[in-house]
């Protein structure tokens, strides 16, 4: 298995299963094909501790090209996801 290069990857979202808000993240990105990586923060390991290095505190932390934001706001992914050539 190789390892994943997210800096390559376009779209990267941190959610944990029980946050409400990264499931219907996770449903718009779906049916708007957006291709993304998610990373499960809500148990210790690797991505619990990539996602507390790069300022993580909340979730879901969406994170396009070189914006990073919390929340699902569909209004403000549109706008960068357009700026970044992916919608």
């Amino acid at each position: 298995m190789s390892a994943i290069n997210i800096k390559s990857t376009r779209v990267v979202i941190y959610t944990t299963l029980r946050c409400p808000h990264c499931q219907h993240l996770k449903r718009w990105l779906k049916r708007n094909k957006v291709p993304f990586l998610d990373f499960n923060v809500g148990k210790p390991g690797k991505m619990q501790k990539q996602f507390f290095e790069i300022g993580g505190q909340s979730v879901p932390l969406i994170v396009i090209g070189d914006e990073k934001f919390v929340g699902f706001n569909p209004n403000q992914l549109k706008r960068v996801l357009h700026k970044e050539g992916l919608l």
